[in-house]
């Protein structure tokens, strides 16, 4: 029209901005590909088979003339003692009253699967090995597998191997970004500033602090340093035991961002219970790992030993020092860390009165149907270790309970204090709900290191082997 101007937008403007607009959703859709393929085929591991690991185990049984599905028998219905048809006596290290307590609290809530190993640190004897799956039946196989995700349980071999080296002190703080529990490429070389929020790496150990561990990964201990303290707590190495064991195993990659991720639990690790209690065992020992032993002793009919077992070291983990700092270090997570509401204060649980307890949990989800894991392993007292455990909960949408209560109920019963109730924790969430709170107290037993307290009733037969039983049979 005459007398306006009209105004055109420059050509190509309005085509570039469409450009980047679709190239920005692309990029994003990509990366959420990207996390997805990641995610799915992370732990994707099928169920635990109901065999024995493929791995051969000591000869010990069978030489006397026991097969491992005698062994299995005992422990399934937690009794010590078994003989064969010739009369040929076998005793176990078995502590009846923890593997059928742990059975029981199992039985009681009911998880998919819940699997314990315990042991003494000084002497290797297995006093418990629980296995149970859904619906009550007890499966000992359970803790010789090395199909579960370690989640932050790693954290241990990360934290030693730090300390080892001497470049990090329990007491030093360490610089992280966007949060304790995530991990980002530039938060691992986070430096200190104002407004940087920092953790000494004995907090981090306590609250299982993601983005603190994945830094201390990289920058102090490395990709080789990580493979040789895995390799030096027996990771990819066969157990040397009575029972076939499954070795753990690990892989640690090069990469910055993902060696972060495993440092601090989400890479692709994988432990047995029986050897996470073995790991327990060695950071309780001063560093020695000690071989783990079922079989405790072999007799004839007439009572002649045939076998004894003698307690021996397995492996060097770490120096004393190293050990012993750790140990300390792992009391807090007990004291005001992850397993803190579970545990409860001293005036409310009279455990804690007496002794330290040292810990450490681990959560991830895993498997395929989807299951969720909640890991503890940990050692006491602090002071003179004499039970190592692991205690793992494989749980679905209907989870109860988790590790560290399975390890709280295991230190009460061994050491003869009153039980406790679980935490309530929110099902859609999983955040804890209430505190835990102790049953009312009862008259504690004492216990003897190094000995067990036998209850006699009378015994049942099966056909060629009889295992005398003190107690109700655990299925």
């Amino acid at each position: 029209m005459p007398g306006k101007e009209i105004v055109r937008p420059p050509r190509g403007r309005g085509k570039a901005g469409t450009r980047i607009a679709a190239a920005f959703v692309i990029a994003l859709a990509l990366w959420g590909v990207c996390r997805g393929v990641v995610a799915a085929n992370r732990h994707q591991l099928p169920h635990p088979a109901r065999v024995l690991p493929a791995v051969d185990g000591r000869a010990t049984a069978s030489e006397h003339g026991f097969a491992a599905q005698d062994l299995l028998k005992l422990l399934s219905e937690g009794n010590a003692e078994g003989v064969t048809r010739d009369g040929t006596r076998i005793t176990l290290a078995l502590d009846e009253d923890l593997q059928k307590t742990i059975f029981g609290l199992f039985r009681r809530f009911d998880p998919a699967y819940g699997v314990f190993a315990a042991m003494e640190p000084s002497t290797g004897r297995v006093v418990a090995l629980v296995g149970y799956r859904r619906g009550g039946e007890p499966d000992p196989r359970l803790p010789l597998k090395a199909v579960y995700p370690a989640a932050s349980l790693i954290k241990v071999v990360t934290a030693a191997a730090a300390l080892e080296k001497g470049s990090i002190l329990p007491e030093d703080e360490i610089a992280y970004r966007g949060g304790i529990y995530g991990i980002t490429r530039k938060g691992i070389h986070a430096k200190d500033g104002r407004g940087v929020p920092s953790m000494s790496l004995e907090e981090a150990i306590a609250r299982s602090a993601n983005a603190v561990f994945g830094k201390v990964a990289v920058n102090y201990v490395g990709s080789e340093g990580l493979s040789d303290y895995m390799e030096k707590f027996g990771f990819g190495q066969p157990v040397p035991f009575d029972l076939p064991v499954e070795p753990s195993q690990g892989e640690v990659p090069r990469d910055e961002f993902l060696l972060a991720r495993t440092g601090a639990g989400f890479g692709e690790v994988y432990v047995s219970p029986l050897h996470m209690a073995m790991i327990m065992s060695a950071i309780g020992n001063s560093g020695e790992m000690p071989q783990p032993v079922l079989i405790e002793r072999v007799e004839d009919k007439d009572g002649k030993p045939l076998f004894e077992a003698a307690p021996s070291k397995w492996r060097d983990t770490v120096h004393p020092e190293t050990a012993d700092t750790l140990l300390r270090m792992m009391v807090k997570t007990i004291e005001m860390g992850t397993s803190r509401r579970t545990f409860g204060s001293p005036e409310s649980t009279p455990l804690l009165q007496d002794m330290e307890v040292a810990g450490k949990t681990g959560s991830l989800s895993g498997w395929s149907p989807r299951m969720h894991f909640e890991w503890f392993a940990g050692v006491a007292p602090v002071g003179d270790p004499q039970l190592a455990v692991a205690a793992l909960v494989v749980n679905d949408s209907r989870w109860k309970i988790k590790g560290s209560y399975v390890g709280k109920e295991a230190f009460n019963t061994y050491f003869g204090y009153p039980g406790s109730t679980p935490p309530v924790y929110a099902k859609k969430r999983g955040k804890a709900r209430g505190k835990a709170t102790a049953r009312k107290p009862e008259r504690a037993k004492t216990r003897t290191k190094g000995k067990r307290i036998k209850k006699t009733v009378p015994s049942s037969s099966q056909q060629g082997f009889t295992a005398p039983r003190r107690n109700a049979p655990l299925g």
